[in-house]
């Protein structure tokens, strides 16, 4: 029997426009599998939502569904977006995926669904996403119906213009936004493009120093268009995989290209105050060395997922007589050729370490193991990402895409595959397993792109360290962690001693909420919900969303991640700014209610 994706489109979005229309909660229900999943992105609710399954769906709907919730629905034929055909996991059943938009209340919305034949053969949504895309009448530039070009205007002078700009920002910023990496910038590109004034503090001295500071041979290992900033495609000779000081001067110039108001030299203070009445923070800013009050309405954290370096407290560390640092002070490898260096952890920051000293000669290079670590490919997972972000493919098609798929679902999913990953992964595994290393796809299987959603630590992506390990250049201890130092090395807590030069910890970091704990105060810190990580519906905690405190956001993740949230953010802050909605840092209504 031949698919025709057009006509399961049509005829499942005749059916989810009569259950909108009547809002019928158990008829919308029903228009999912068993355990489909609903993704609401600020369209039923002021929040971000994900349920799984008809009765969690239908009880979220029960107080938020009504007729005039969703009209208008019209398919979405533009190219890359029409109806087509495509397997379905777990079971690869051929299946159709739909986009389409809509009115909404609060503006204009868009909805992706991914339909699968169920046991007597009707499609029902596997996954379906409602997002609220733009707020009517305060549409994002560039998302407005094509205008005549208005740089051409005889007289008309756009650097006078940017100048009073960037003076209005600096003066009455809506939005301060703390860090200067690529969410920080991200965000403030999409703030711009929705009028909402926004000025970057970042505490380096210039943009993209971040980067520069972590070890040479630092290199992204997701594909490029993966990690492409928003609005701003890469030249098509970009490398694949960009390295690390490729990326701090892309993030530096692409402050100019989109106009960004950034301050470096640049640090927020202790304890600024949120003014309940006024709506609005008191903040010192540190520029310079010069001290700078501003009165934002809005502070967006976007100091990094993971904050301030953390090194686990070892006794007698004053006896060693080498150097101890964290992975973000690590230099490079050749001071170190002819040396004895242990590095202690078993992540990405610590393969990349390991492979560096041993390419660079150093006498030996010994990595500490605590716990198992999940360990795949490079290429196996570029493979997935290419896939999800073709070259070919407007990217924030992909993204619209890939943000449709409920992590809840997609976690669900890589669960019920591990064994995929196991054999694909079958010869590299066997290289490290002859080397030492304790192998891992999590506690549920669950895999590394779930991992770092979860707990960006434990896993990395090998690009050759394996080998290095298995010819025994890299040596592993694993099972065991520093008890403490010696004079000239490091007493393991199985009572062994590992001579050492210099001892690296590629421990991680502190979690963002804890980094900014002296900062913020305890009186707010100690209202803000957890950052980042998976709440139990697959959404991140804290991030892109009300944190619990009022006027304070936190912005976490990887490009991808504040590409696509950067949006909904932007959403709920225009919403405030133009008085259509009020929050108390927990709850968001709309205004007067």
């Amino acid at each position: 029997m031949n698919l025709d994706p057009h006509l399961v489109s049509v005829d499942w979005l005749a059916a989810f426009s009569a259950a909108v229309e009547t809002a019928d909660c158990e008829a919308f229900a029903r228009l999912f599998l068993l355990d489909g999943w609903l993704r609401d992105i600020l369209v039923f609710t002021w929040d971000i939502r994900s349920l799984e399954g008809r009765e969690k769906i239908s009880f979220y709907l029960s107080s938020t569904l009504a007729p005039s919730t969703i009209t208008d629905i019209k398919l979405d034929e533009r190219p890359f977006l029409a109806p087509r055909p495509r397997p379905m996991s777990p079971d690869q059943t051929m299946g159709v995926e739909v986009a389409f938009t809509f009115e909404c209340a609060n503006g204009h919305g868009r909805g992706h669904a991914r339909l699968k034949p169920d046991e007597d053969g009707r499609y029902k949504a596997m996954a379906l996403m409602t997002e609220l895309s733009d707020l009517r009448g305060y549409e994002e530039l560039g998302t407005l119906p094509l205008r005549d070009d208005l740089t051409g205007i005889p007289g008309r002078d756009m650097q006078r213009e940017f100048n009073d700009w960037v003076t209005q920002v600096e003066d009455k910023p809506y939005a301060l936004i703390v860090g200067g990496g690529q969410t920080a910038l991200q965000l403030a590109a999409r703030f711009k493009q929705m009028d909402i004034p926004a000025l970057v503090v970042e505490r380096h001295a210039r943009i993209g120093d971040s980067w520069r500071k972590r070890y040479p041979s630092l290199t992204l290992h997701t594909v490029r268009k993966h990690h492409t900033l928003l609005y701003q495609p890469y030249p098509s000779n970009w490398p694949e995989f960009t390295p690390r000081d490729k990326m701090a001067d892309w993030l530096e110039q692409y402050v100019t290209t989109q106009d960004l108001v950034v301050w470096t030299n640049a640090e927020l203070k202790v304890k600024p105050e949120y003014d309940p009445e006024t709506k609005d923070w008191d903040v010192t800013i540190l520029r310079e060395g010069f001290i700078v009050k501003l009165r934002p309405s809005h502070i967006v954290l976007a100091t990094g997922t993971l904050g301030e370096p953390y090194i686990p407290i070892v006794p007698d560390v004053e006896r060693f007589q080498g150097p101890i640092m964290h992975s973000l002070q690590y230099g490079g490898g050749a001071p170190y050729a002819g040396k004895k260096v242990v590095v202690v952890g078993a992540g990405n920051s610590s393969i990349d370490i390991c492979q560096d000293l041993a390419l660079n000669g150093a006498a030996s290079v010994t990595m500490v193991q605590r716990s198992s670590t999940c360990v795949l490919t490079r290429e196996y997972v570029c493979q997935f990402l290419r896939a999800a972000f073709p070259e070919d493919v407007p990217l924030p098609v992909s993204d619209f895409k890939w943000g449709a798929l409920p992590v809840g679902l997609l976690r669900k999913l890589t669960i019920a595959d591990q064994q995929l990953a196991w054999d694909a992964n079958k010869e590299l595994h066997e290289k490290l397993r002859k080397g030492g290393i304790e192998l891992t796809m999590g506690p549920e299987g669950q895999g590394i792109y779930i991992l770092s959603l979860e707990r960006s630590g434990g896993y990395w992506l090998d690009k050759g360290g394996a080998d290095l390990i298995a010819d025994g250049r890299i040596k592993v201890r694993s099972g065991v962690y520093p008890e403490k130092f010696t004079e000239e090395g490091v007493v393991l807590s199985d009572g062994s001693e590992l001579p050492a030069d210099a001892v690296v910890f590629a421990t991680g970091y502190v979690r963002m909420r804890e980094a900014n704990a002296e900062i913020l105060g305890s009186d707010v810190m100690d209202q803000v919900d957890q950052v980042y990580g998976l709440d139990d519906e697959g959404e991140l905690n804290g991030s892109y969303r009300p944190s619990g405190y009022p006027g304070l956001w936190f912005a976490t993740g990887d490009f991808f991640v504040s590409r696509f949230m950067s949006k909904p953010l932007a959403i709920q802050i225009k919403a405030i700014q133009v008085g259509l909605l009020e929050h108390d840092g927990r709850r968001a209504r709309p205004k007067g209610k």
